[in-house]
């Protein structure tokens, strides 16, 4: 089993934070811990404490994180009692990644489970509970599952007193997870690797990098026809180091014509296990994208005949990025970027509107590389009486697709989220400033929700020098904002930008349809019991004999075998579609010989014949 933080789709917490859980630091990782327990949003949404569990765990302090497993659970069942959404799927991850690595601590031993239990109840009692003080947990039916959910909790140590055998086996597994636990430690922390917690941004800073490079490289300057307009990073191929190692760049010159540019990073990985030098080469260009490349070929720039390499005296030239100077560039440039409209008149009565959600309705595409599914909000801004400034803001990837009344008159729009957002239907003359998370805009990022007022109000503060005047939550995808809408109200929308130009046509359709989508295409089939005997059979044959006596009347135990529930077995070169979180993860298995698919499998689980490995919710049973 490899052990690792649970996933989400959800944005639990400060990034930086649950980022440091992950270190092989276990002072970062009890700083981060302290900074969550202080943080009053983790009241909000205590699912992070099972992040912190999960941290504690892996940093070897298994009292702490049973303490804040229990936590986690209290507070999260009582949660999804008011909180419906994706909180119960999310609450039964949890439970299976984090609970197996947990809870054998305490049912191994019953006098630690009633102290780490009276200390829950301390804390519990002592600290605010956002669920608890709501009316409908007065009384009533909500009052008497409130009630069963803390008898749970207080008579887990007699349970445990009065089953001894719970206790015999829970000591006999902890041994084995505690083997594995010091094996994952080693594959994770070891000689030569990245610490955890620096994974994500030294991948963006290598990802970075490459753009740098093709922007400026004289073969890719010349193949763009003298001027590269932009250079973007299209899809990357990750090393055992979890950092790229070969990258694809989308260039896209002055005509319109694009193509994309294959790199290679060589990564140093320093003995504080930081990213130390990186050796950046340019190996081809190509004209064809990732997705449509023959699934035969191993290397576009060695198998594509059309693919257009460097002259050979420069091809094996590895050029060193410097990133201390480059991150002091980049420290140059932030000064330089500054949070304001250039150039923006602002009249003098005019009306500060903000609207957003979590997400928009779910659209059958992606519109970015995060592995998320894109969304959209369709906006319809009513304000005839006063001109109006937008701010807009999402967490997920989300498209604006903006419409006004006649009499309206948009003066400006503030967008922001955390994954990518992109603007429809405005006219092109309106001033835009786009300030997300992923593209690391001057203003930082936001998003707007009834729950989240107080950063849009600081940064209309700041841009516009007033705090915003009214915050119109969007639902199922649509908003008004201003005055309600008469039916049969026209609206003008710009058909300059329209919300289907964001469709990246390279990534796969989003969700259970991408899957039904590979099934035509060939690329997945059904799974069926043969497969999944064949994987028992599989582990089976390649573990090593133990040398134990058979017992009468018993089998041999197997190994466990994959669930058939949305099951299915790749058979080609494939990209996980975004969305396999919640009840829309799948199982897949990896037959020998076939690639490990790219992108993010989300909640599923993925059975790799190649190496029999297991990573996901389901393995948790092996």
């Amino acid at each position: 089993m490899a052990f690792s933080l649970p996933s989400t789709a959800t944005p639990l917490g400060d990034p930086a934070v649950t980022a440091r859980l992950g270190s092989c630091d276990a002072t970062v990782v009890r700083k981060a811990v302290d900074e969550l327990l202080a943080d009053p949003k983790t009241l909000q949404e205590p699912l992070i404490l099972f992040y912190a569990a999960s941290g504690e765990r892996m940093a070897g302090r298994s009292e702490e994180a049973a303490y804040l497993y229990l936590a986690a659970r209290l507070r999260t069942s009582r949660q999804i009692l008011f909180e419906k959404g994706d909180r119960p799927q999310l609450l039964s991850v949890m439970l299976m990644t984090v609970g197996p690595m947990v809870m054998p601590i305490l049912e191994a031993d019953p006098e630690l489970t009633r102290r780490t239990v009276k200390r829950v109840i301390e804390w519990d009692r002592t600290t605010i509970d956002p669920f608890r003080e709501r009316d409908e947990a007065k009384s009533g039916e909500i009052a008497k599952k409130l009630e069963a959910i803390d008898e749970g909790l207080t008579h887990l140590p007699d349970q445990l007193r009065d089953d001894p055998a719970r206790v015999a086996r829970a000591r006999q597994a902890l041994d084995g997870y505690e083997r594995q636990m010091k094996d994952s430690y080693a594959q994770r922390c070891g000689p030569g690797t990245l610490d955890p917690a620096d994974a994500e941004a030294a991948a963006e800073r290598i990802k970075r990098a490459a753009e740098s490079l093709v922007r400026t490289n004289p073969f890719v300057v010349s193949q763009a026809g003298g001027e590269v307009k932009s250079a973007s990073v299209d899809t990357y191929r990750m090393g055992t180091s979890r950092l790229p190692t070969r990258i694809t760049v989308s260039v896209s010159t002055a005509n319109g014509r694009a193509f994309y540019a294959e790199v290679d990073a060589e990564s140093a990985i320093t003995p504080e296990r930081k990213l130390g030098a990186v050796k950046m080469s340019l190996v081809c260009v190509t004209d064809i994208s990732h997705g449509h490349r023959d699934a035969r070929w191993k290397d576009v720039c060695t198998d594509d005949p059309q693919a257009r390499k460097r002259p050979a005296a420069a091809t094996n030239e590895l050029k060193p990025f410097d990133f201390a100077a480059d991150e002091k560039a980049r420290q140059n440039i932030e000064k330089k970027s500054v949070c304001r409209f250039a150039d923006l008149k602002l009249p003098e009565q005019f009306s500060v509107f903000a609207a957003g959600a979590y997400s928009g309705r779910k659209i059958a595409f992606q519109i970015d590389q995060s592995g998320h599914e894109g969304t959209q909000i369709d906006v319809a801004v009513n304000s005839p009486d006063k001109p109006v400034v937008l701010m807009l803001g999402a967490y997920e990837p989300t498209i604006w697709n903006i419409g006004r009344t006649p009499q309206t008159r948009i003066v400006a729009v503030l967008v922001g989220g955390y994954h990518r957002q992109a603007v429809a239907g405005l006219e092109q003359s309106t001033p835009l400033v786009n300030s997300t998370y992923d593209n690391k805009g001057p203003c930082g990022y936001f998003y707007v929700t009834s729950e989240n007022l107080a950063p849009p109000n600081h940064l209309s503060n700041r841009v516009f020098g007033r705090s915003v005047d009214k915050v119109f939550p969007a639902t199922n995808g649509q908003v008004v904002i201003g005055e309600p809408l008469v039916a049969g109200t026209m609206l003008v929308t710009s058909g300059a930008v329209t919300p289907e130009s964001f469709h990246d046509r390279n990534a796969p359709i989003a969700g259970p349809a991408g899957l039904e989508d590979a099934v035509r295409k060939g690329l997945l089939r059904k799974a069926t019991v043969t497969d999944a005997e064949a994987w028992s059979e599989a582990v089976l044959q390649n573990s090593p004999r133990r040398d134990l006596s058979p017992v009468a009347g018993q089998a041999v135990p197997r190994p466990h075998k994959p669930s058939l529930f949305n099951a299915y077995v790749v058979l080609k070169p494939f990209t996980y579609p975004s969305g396999l979180y919640g009840a829309n993860s799948a199982t897949f298995l990896i037959p020998k010989g076939v690639p490990k698919p790219d992108g993010n499998s989300g909640h599923s689980s993925v059975y790799d014949f190649n190496t029999l490995d297991c990573q996901g919710v389901q393995c948790s049973k092996r």
